[in-house]
């Protein structure tokens, strides 16, 4: 098995786990997350410099960053939402009776 498979099965194992902390309400929140203006802002000149060939090494980093975080947490509302999804379908199940 290569590092990297080692790396995002270990990465995916904790995004699972802290899935099954959040609730409806956490989900929710996660959906809702948006950057402030300044950092907004701050990612369009980034993204720009980005499609030119422009970015400076530093900035390449800031940008990689940034795409990684949103990864992290995309994955983890996706995680969640299957999560408490399932959740609901059990208790469904359990309050009809079926």
């Amino acid at each position: 098995m290569s590092e990297e498979t080692t790396t995002l099965g270990v990465d995916d194992s904790l995004l699972e786990s802290a899935a099954r902390c959040l609730d409806m309400n956490s989900v929710r929140a996660l959906s809702e997350l948006q950057l402030d203006d300044a950092a907004r802002a701050r990612l369009d000149t980034l993204a720009q410099k980005a499609n030119e060939g422009q970015l400076a090494p530093e900035e390449a980093r800031e940008y990689e960053r940034f795409i990684n975080v949103s990864d992290i947490i995309s994955t983890l509302r996706l995680k969640a939402e299957r999560q408490v999804g399932a959740q609901a379908r059990m208790w469904l199940r359990g309050y009809d009776g079926s």
